[in-house]
């Protein structure tokens, strides 16, 4: 696991800009953290990192949102509403998981019916309201060299 304090939501762009770097067509990123956390923002940082300059939102309502760069495409998810898998199966998505980076906000919740991703935690620090604890964990050891971050 790796820890980074982020202080600001710029930083949190920042440090998601350079970890996007390493994401690949493929792989599967699953978000966790309270709402207000900066899951978005830290998807808004990815994509800015691939050159995106359109507004990214929550897919909330939505469930999903593709975003077409110009070398990738990102799929940015969001589960809040999202009961079980089964439920997650019937939407269908899945079938996009192979062309594109995927981002998945409330994942959790299904994470244990996939072989492998990068977990990503984002938590409010209870004393500073504006920082954030981000935590990288690899499930699988295609994410392991993604948690290097330059």
């Amino acid at each position: 696991m790796l820890q980074i304090i982020s202080k600001s939501v710029e930083e949190t762009k920042s440090i998601a800009r350079k970890i996007a770097k390493s994401f690949n067509v493929g792989d599967l990123i699953i978000l966790d953290g309270n709402m207000g956390a900066g899951k978005t923002h830290f998807v808004q940082g990815v994509l800015q990192a691939y050159e995106y300059s359109k507004k990214v939102i929550s897919p909330t309502f939505n469930i999903a949102n593709f975003y077409e760069t110009k070398t990738v495409t990102v799929l940015h998810i969001d589960l809040y509403r999202i009961e079980d898998i089964e439920e997650f199966d019937d939407l269908g998505i899945i079938e996009y998981f192979d062309s594109s980076i995927v981002f998945m906000e409330w994942g959790k919740k299904i994470a244990d019916n996939f072989d492998e991703y990068l977990l990503i935690s984002i938590e409010i620090d209870e004393e500073n309201e504006n920082q954030r604890k981000i935590n990288f964990t690899a499930k699988g050891d295609k994410y392991e060299k993604k948690l290097i971050i330059e």
